[in-house]
This record gives structure tokens, C-alpha cells and sequence, in this order.
């Protein structure tokens, strides 16, 4: 190796700003990072990487060493989009393995060859379900075998099997000739040498890469690319997964709750432009109970943006959204928020979404 950890560290905070980008609820506001002097000069990078000619004269000559295998995945390069490398793959036609992935950092003289691998892991289901319900996707906090809230509990999704790729530097014998010509190439074109994971997974403490968290980024994620998983997952890092349920399977009572709510949340993304643009994908959660005090927040948000609407469709449909903005109004003041919503309020959110039929396009979440 031509550099020690501590030196390639040295290397990632030249491009990757430190400690910049977490949230006070432990999420990455990406824009905080992109606007550093780091993430400027690994943007600069990328482009001036993208025109040097080294790069372009070695992929014509693997791509004529292997003709219709070649697939370039630095096309974006020119844009200052992502990586710190130029990425492709040959997909030889009698291997029985993934196609074969090559990364050359222009951060730091070295490369990488390695193919995806698919693990398995059978985990056990999380307290958390998902349904389609009066064409909203909603998220329920609870247990997919509730009785109180799923009628007919499905024990076959007590457990599912996960399939995560990772990225395997043991390649098939089959693919090691060509992964040797290729390699021989890069290392002339580019005078670097190869990282071994024993280097390239090391972690890389305060920084965040793509959507990983400090804490989970490795020196290949910096040097290389974050588009890949460069350790086996284990069953302990995998996240439980949830499941689906047929809206026919939830109970009477979680279908008045969410009756109310697909009211309430139609009436308020009618009137928001980024949901009736289809910029942006919306679901409701929930913990399968109404509680007053949502419904209420939804209330005061629905009346500003009618002081003004901005929609199309909430302009032409002013009059009748706040007819009914004002009767869900009264209906919730005059319950006392305990137990299920009335029978009232669920037969009013029931002739709402009756009468207001979802638009073929936009109007969907």
C-alpha cells in the first residue's frame, strides 16, 4: 500500500466535510453537506475526471478486448453527480456468476475488482403493517397480528426472508482471467494498485457519505462509491422487516380510523402543489387510533392553504372544501376524543370520499 490508514483518512477529508450533515432526529440533510468546500472540490473532481482521456482510451480497449460486455456506470460523471471513481462491468456470457465490477478512484491511486453476492436472512416481522386503504397508503405502528386491529392475522408473515447484496472479492474461476487482463490494464493507464478490504472496509468515523450515517461509512464508500454493501450483511445489522395486509382484513374499528384520516389527508394534499405536482410520494401513519389533537393540527393546515389555494383543483374547488373542512371542524369539537371516532364523523369522511373521486394522476398520493 502506498498510503497508511491515516494518510487515506487525510485523503476522504479533502473531498468529505466532517461532522456536517446530521440532524437533531439523527437523519442527513444532504444540502448542508453539499454546501461545503469539500463537497465542492470532490464536485470539481468529478468532472475534471470525467475528461481525462486515460479513461476514455482504456474503456475502448476493453471494450474491444470484450466485445458487448462492457457496461459504462461513470456516464454521470461529466455532471459531478456522484462517486469518487470511474465504475464499470463486464457481464462475461458463459460465467454463471454477477457480472464483474471494476472502480478506479481519482481520489487516491488505487482500484477495486469484485462481483455482488445475494445473502438471505430470515428475520422475524416488525410491529408495523402497511395497507392500501381509499387510495391511501397508510403505515400502522402496530403489531400485523393485533386482533384489535387485523381481524384475520396471517401467521405465515411471522417471519420473512431478506435478500441483501454485497460486494464479494473471491470471484468465480471462471472470471479471473478477465478480471487479471483488466486489472494489468488499469494498473498501466493508472500507475495504482489495488485496495484490499482489509483497507478499503475500514470505517471512516464523522463523515456521512450518500444516505449513510457516521459510523457506517468505510474508506471505499469515500474513495470509491457508497452504491454498493462492501461487508456481508449479518443477520444482527439487518432491519426487521414489515408487511402488507388486505384492507378486507383490518378490523371495523381501524377501518373507521382510517376512514377519518384518508378524509382529512384528501382534503389537505388537494390543496398542497408538491402532492398534485407528483414530485413527491405521500403516505399517512399512524398508530391505528384518532386522536383529536391530529386531526386538529391537519385542520389549522387545511384553512391556511385555503386562505389562498394554489392548486388547480383546489381553486375550482374552493367552496365545497370548505364546506367540508368546516363540518369535520364541528364533528371533532363536539367529540371528546376517547375511544372511536363517532359515528358520525366516519359517515361523514365515508360521503366525502364518495363524492370526491381520486384524479387518475396527480391528486394521488
Amino acid at each position: 500500500m502506498k498510503h497508511s490508514i491515516d494518510e487515506l483518512l487525510g485523503i476522504v477529508y479533502r473531498y468529505y466535510p466532517r461532522g456536517v450533515g446530521l440532524t437533531k432526529d439523527g437523519g442527513i440533510d444532504v444540502q448542508l453537506c453539499k454546501n461545503t468546500e469539500e463537497h465542492a472540490r470532490l464536485v470539481a473532481t468529478r468532472i475534471q475526471a470525467s475528461k481525462d482521456e486515460r479513461w476514455h482510451s482504456m474503456l475502448r480497449r476493453i471494450a474491444e478486448r470484450f466485445p458487448g460486455m462492457l457496461m459504462n456506470h461513470s456516464l454521470h460523471l461529466p455532471t459531478g453527480g456522484w462517486d469518487g471513481c470511474y465504475s464499470f462491468t463486464i457481464d462475461l456470457p458463459r460465467s454463471t456468476g454477477e457480472p464483474i465490477w471494476f472502480h478506479v478512484s481519482f481520489l487516491a491511486p488505487y482500484y477495486i475488482v469484485h462481483s455482488l453476492r445475494t445473502v438471505e436472512i430470515v428475520k422475524q416481522t416488525k410491529d408495523l403493517f402497511a395497507v392500501e386503504f381509499r387510495d391511501v397508503r397508510f403505515l400502522v405502528h402496530r403489531s400485523p397480528f393485533d386482533p384489535g386491529f387485523v381481524s384475520r392475522p396471517d401467521d405465515s408473515l411471522r417471519s420473512a426472508a431478506i435478500g441483501k447484496s454485497y460486494a464479494s472479492f473471491e470471484l468465480l474461476p471462471e472470471q479471473q482471467p478477465c478480471a487479471e487482463w483488466i486489472s494489468r490494464d488499469i494498473e498501466t493507464t493508472f500507475g495504482c494498485e489495488r485496495m484490499p478490504p482489509e483497507i478499503g472496509t475500514v470505517l471512516v468515523p464523522d463523515v456521512t457519505a450518500g444516505l449513510g450515517l457516521p459510523g457506517e461509512i468505510r474508506l471505499y464508500d469515500c474513495l470509491f462509491s457508497d452504491q454498493h454493501t462492501w461487508v456481508k450483511p449479518s443477520p444482527r445489522e439487518m432491519p426487521a422487516p414489515g408487511v402488507n395486509i388486505e384492507a378486507s382484513n383490518m378490523t371495523d374499528s381501524l377501518v373507521a380510523v382510517l376512514t377519518v384520516l384518508a378524509a382529512t389527508y384528501r382534503i389537505a394534499w388537494t390543496l398542497m402543489p408538491e402532492v398534485q405536482s407528483g414530485s413527491s410520494y405521500w403516505v399517512v401513519t399512524t398508530d391505528g387510533v384518532l386522536h383529536k389533537e391530529e386531526v386538529t393540527k391537519a385542520l389549522a393546515k387545511i384553512r391556511l392553504l385555503l386562505e389562498s389555494p394554489k392548486t388547480p383543483r383546489g381553486i375550482a374547488a374552493k367552496r365545497e372544501l370548505e364546506a367540508a373542512a368546516r363540518e369535520l371542524e364541528a364533528l371533532i369539537a363536539s367529540w371528546d376524543g376517547e375511544g372511536e371516532p363517532p359515528a358520525a364523523m366516519v359517515a361523514w369522511a365515508s360521503r366525502f370520499l364518495a363524492t370526491w373521486p381520486v384524479d387518475s394522476g396527480a391528486d394521488r398520493p
